[in-house]
């Protein structure tokens, strides 16, 4: 008998993404059994855009922000293996076949999308010290996949996920793998980078107390 081949969930974090998030799903769809869209308490047309487009659709009853957000999907999510990504169309959904082939082939339990670059210090700085602890090359991206029996167990803690969310997986026992993506930056201002601070002591912490 032929082995059944594991299921891939890509969960999609949206928060006033209506001009984004339909391409985005549609173009995810040939490559994952399931489109799972948390929006996190948008009042445009992000939702109707989303269902519309094919995805499955939770809502947050008010903003609860990324965090709070990416454990909902990852926890309503039914794939096998998760696949996280951006609703504002900056991460190749084509990609996610070379993003998942680690877990596919049993070498990994989480894979890292990493960056040809970084936009800023601060994820590079990050991305560094949490590399102290777990061979990371990019623990700053947005772009991820995860088995689920790990995912459910996680907590996402932090002011962002950059490292956090490295450092969380391996201590569950994940092993962590990277593979190198493309990238299109958002037009705008990131909306994450103000919190990379705070974050800095938070990843400095958990390195200090990993083992």
């Amino acid at each position: 008998m032929a082995e059944t081949k594991p299921s891939v969930s890509a969960v999609i974090p949206a928060y006033f993404e209506e001009k984004t998030i339909a391409s985005v799903v549609s173009r995810c769809l040939p490559f994952v059994d399931e489109v799972l869209v948390v929006n996190d308490g948008s009042t445009d047309d992000t939702s109707i855009n989303a269902r519309n487009a094919g995805a499955r659709v939770i809502e947050n009853s008010q903003n609860m922000g990324v965090l709070k957000t990416i454990r909902r999907g990852m926890r309503e999510a039914k794939g096998d293996i998760i696949v996280t990504l951006d609703a504002d169309g900056q991460h190749d959904p084509t990609e996610i076949p070379i993003l998942i082939q680690p877990i596919l082939d049993g070498k990994a339990d989480l894979v890292m999308g990493a960056r040809p670059s970084f936009p800023y210090w601060s994820e590079w700085f990050l991305t560094w010290l949490t590399s102290l602890r777990v061979p990371v090359k990019d623990a700053a991206t947005g772009f991820r996949a995860i088995k689920q029996e790990i995912a459910a167990e996680m907590n996402v803690y932090g002011e962002c996920t950059c490292g956090t969310f490295v450092i969380e997986a391996a201590r569950l026992g994940a092993r962590v793998a990277s593979v190198p993506i493309s990238i299109r930056e958002r037009e705008g201002p990131r909306r994450i980078q103000t919190r990379h601070f705070r974050q800095f002591f938070i990843v400095l912490r958990d390195v200090m107390r990993f083992w």
